[in-house]
């Protein structure tokens, strides 16, 4: 028996938070749900939250390519445009992946992915695998 029952937020380091912030609410459409200052939590219209949390300047942020890294679910609706869309606003897309599958990068070189829950395992979303 698991102790937790799920996700509580991601946690995501910056470089400058008001920055980060503007960012994430243009290019991504979150919505800020609670400002701390340095750490500002943000919202979407389902799932866990992301927290951003300025940096201290003297620590680097990690190139986490092969680590750990924030997925964000793509809705069924939006799988059409959403690679396209980000690509539009600017947004650094890292080669390879699909439509329904992709990786992507922040202001800050933080890696983010974008994932349409039942891509492989539904035949509907076949097309955008």
């Amino acid at each position: 028996m698991s102790f937790f029952s799920g996700v509580y937020q991601i946690n995501v380091r910056v470089k400058e938070i008001k920055k980060a912030v503007e960012w994430y609410e243009e290019i991504l459409g979150l919505r800020v749900l609670k400002d701390y200052g340095k750490t500002v939590v943000l919202e979407h219209d389902r799932g866990v939250p992301v927290c951003l949390i300025e940096k201290p300047p003297h620590i680097e942020l990690p190139d986490n390519l092969d680590g750990t890294h924030p997925v964000f679910s793509i809705f069924p609706t939006s799988v059409e445009d959403c690679r396209a869309a980000l690509i539009e606003r600017g947004v650094e897309v890292l080669e390879g992946g699909s439509k329904g599958h992709f990786k992507f990068r922040d202001l800050d070189d933080n890696l983010l992915e974008a994932y349409l829950p039942g891509l492989y395992e539904e035949a509907r979303f076949k097309p955008y695998r």
